[in-house]
């Protein structure tokens, strides 16, 4: 089953009893990158629908040490000069230097 993008949500709920989050998302690049974590162990993520072999729907259970206060961080703002570092550096590190 596909979902059309008005459908689509990622629900995020935690109980405070058994200290766990759980995690729905019918959302396909949440689904992807909830899947390519490391730290999911991927018998614990439930497949509740696919499409054409892939999953459109995941619902799984996590316990409350594996998320941090960093899941839900300040989206960092880059000054022009600094972007302008960051694409020499970019650029630098592709190249080589065969002088000695």
């Amino acid at each position: 089953m596909k979902f059309n993008r008005d459908e689509q949500e990622t629900v995020i709920t935690f109980d405070s009893q058994k200290g766990e989050w759980t995690f729905y998302s019918c959302v396909p690049s949440h689904i992807h990158s909830f899947i390519k974590k490391p730290v999911l162990a991927k018998e614990k993520i439930k497949v509740l629908a696919s499409h054409e072999g892939k999953p459109t729907s995941i619902k799984f259970t996590v316990e409350s040490s594996l998320v941090t206060k960093s899941f839900l961080k300040k989206k960092r703002t880059l000054s022009k000069e600094h972007k302008q570092a960051l694409q020499i550096g970019k650029k630098k590190k592709g190249t080589k230097d065969f002088t000695d």
